[in-house]
């Protein structure tokens, strides 16, 4: 073949020239380039999209399998010191709709779910369905039963979620200590924290995913919240409070505070409902003080003759106020006697002759002056008193006057008992190797007399209904009046027993409080209390009981014939008392 003139053709007839490059008008280039722009913001919105439904799907889910994307981490679990479940995060099911999507009939879809979720009206359905809104929730915390059966309806419009909750499978056990926490809108709308308990005191890190180890015991508590419920219905009592502690560690096996209140439903309780007994209520706690004044009284001197006699045939009259004995003792008395007698003109006396600045500054080391470090928000401040005049001297001694939180007292009763150690109270269990907060706020040889003098008001004492066999309980009762609004309330008694097990090698602090307990005729499994609503009759009973059940737990099995040595106190009672029979305070 013949080649124009002027090209040549290779074998291949290929031109064996390149035509120059196309000139492109500027108009044309910009054209482009907004086109380019165009199609990489469509690309950018599109990956966007993807991006936040795939982010839905790992919030809300659909099926385990379809999960993608990055998790959300969950909220982590919170467990006992054995290693069981108090609070967990699931994943459950909520029906939502959204009215613009739905194809059928409307009508007949709000009969449809006005008979399968009844909590709204048929007309109130119908008003949802023909409105403009694109997303209302028909059913949260929704069983798989009800999803089944709105799924069925075949209706595209609703969305079947799952959504996280969290959840608390032993229910209303622990349920004070627990709590909860959620984000909830002010008058403003801006979103701030709410809650209570460990849920909200340790939100930052459960919300991290770090799960929390607490040091009590379900099993303790079982038992611990059980038998305060049980005391309550007894003697028709207002509530009860109870905490049983390490007394070598600090660390709460269990804490209680009745009425209880349930955090998987804690929308349903009001601020007096959520009130934590143990750790937020500062109360008057009677006689229970003599404890502390004592062991004040020997770590100075005070108290160096256990044979030293006090006056008490005559009320103490300080002004308009009035000292004196709930059962008048008709001469001197020995110092055990002031003790397990529970005299309150014997105690005024002892306290007087400590003195004010020795008072105050061991109140002070015992933490009453402020609030205690436990790990909860609801930590509630003492009361004390503004004028330390002979008066507050003598009635502090014996607890009237300086109010504190019954976690308070159980702090100081457990430095009383382990040879003179406060450690801070606290809920979260200690790791092996782990170091303890400690601080000597008396002597060994103090916490060995408070032994001796505990175990003493057990045998013959105020606490005699305190005795379970075996296990060696000591302690000291307290009644006092309630203070409602800064008054006290007549006929209206918070009574307290605050003891330690076994004496003879204390472990475990067990501290109950009962609020306005009315007096009981005899039943079925039930001792009468003679008319009397004093802390001999109504917590001490208590006592026994929460200790006879956890003892076992706590690894301490009842010995019959063990117990610490009181032959060098027991001959300075002149006058023995018969047991479970001595009402007073």
């Amino acid at each position: 073949m013949n080649a124009p003139a002027g090209i040549r053709i290779d074998p291949a007839h290929r031109p064996l020239f390149r035509a120059p490059d196309p000139v492109i008008a500027p108009g044309r280039l910009q054209q482009s380039q907004f086109r380019l722009m165009v199609v990489m913001m469509l690309f950018m919105l599109v990956t966007l999209a993807v991006a936040l439904r795939l982010t839905q799907f790992a919030i809300f889910g659909g099926d385990d399998e379809a999960n993608v994307g990055a998790p959300v981490r969950p909220r982590a679990d919170i467990f006992d010191r054995n290693g069981i479940p108090l609070a967990t995060t699931i994943k459950a099911w909520s029906i939502a709709i959204n009215p613009q999507q739905i194809l059928g009939d409307k009508n007949q879809l709000a009969r449809d779910l006005a008979r399968l979720i009844p909590e709204k009206s048929e007309a109130d359905y119908r008003k949802i369905l023909f409105s403009k809104k694109k997303f209302v929730f028909l059913k949260e915390e929704a069983v798989p039963a009800l999803v089944a059966q709105i799924h069925a309806l075949g209706e595209p419009g609703i969305m079947e979620l799952r959504v996280p909750e969290r959840l608390f499978p032993q229910a209303a056990l622990a349920g004070h200590l627990l709590g909860y926490s959620q984000q909830v809108a002010d008058a403003k709308g801006k979103e701030e924290l709410t809650g209570i308990g460990i849920e909200r005191y340790f939100d930052k890190q459960l919300s991290s995913g770090e799960s929390i180890q607490l040091s009590i015991d379900t099993r303790v508590q079982a038992a611990l919240e059980s038998e305060i419920a049980r005391r309550i219905a007894e003697t028709s009592a207002a509530g009860g409070a109870g905490v049983i502690l390490d007394v070598h560690t600090g660390e709460v096996m269990a804490l209680a505070s009745l009425p209880d209140i349930n955090p998987n439903a804690h929308a349903h309780y009001n601020n007096v409902d959520m009130a934590n007994k143990v750790t937020q209520s500062a109360f008057e706690l009677g006689s229970t003080f003599k404890m502390l004044t004592f062991a004040n009284a020997i770590e100075h001197g005070v108290l160096s003759d256990m044979s030293q006699k006090w006056d008490v045939t005559h009320v103490i009259q300080i002004g308009s106020h009035a000292i004196h004995d709930d059962e008048p003792m008709h001469r001197a008395i020995t110092t055990p006697e002031v003790m397990t007698y529970s005299s309150n003109i014997g105690t005024a006396k002892i306290a007087e002759q400590i003195g004010e600045e020795r008072i105050k500054h061991f109140f002070r080391e015992l933490g009453f002056f402020d609030r205690t470090g436990i790990e909860l928000r609801e930590r509630g401040a003492p009361i004390v008193p503004r004028d330390w005049g002979r008066s507050t001297i003598m009635t502090t001694a014996f607890g009237h006057g300086l109010a504190v939180t019954p976690l308070h007292l159980a702090q100081a009763y457990a430095a009383l008992v382990n040879g003179g150690i406060l450690h801070p109270a606290t809920l979260v269990k200690h790791k092996p190797g782990e170091k303890i907060a400690a601080k000597r706020v008396i002597s060994e040889a103090t916490s060995a007399r408070m032994r001796q003098l505990m175990r003493l008001v057990v045998l013959q004492g105020t606490g005699t209904n305190a005795d379970a066999p075996g296990l060696r309980v000591g302690g000291k009762t307290g009644t006092a009046e309630k203070v409602v609004n800064g008054r006290y309330v007549k006929n209206a008694n918070v009574t307290t027993f605050s003891g330690a097990f076994p004496m003879d090698d204390p472990q475990y602090v067990v501290l109950v409080v009962m609020d306005d307990a009315k007096a009981i005729k005899a039943a079925p499994g039930v001792q009468s209390t003679y008319g009397f609503k004093t802390a001999g009759w109504m917590t001490a009973p208590l006592a026994k009981r929460v200790i006879r059940r956890v003892g076992p737990l706590l690894g301490v099995r009842p010995e019959l014939n063990r117990d610490i040595d009181v032959s060098d106190l027991m001959p300075l009672l002149l006058e023995k008392k018969v047991p479970g029979k001595n009402a007073y305070e």
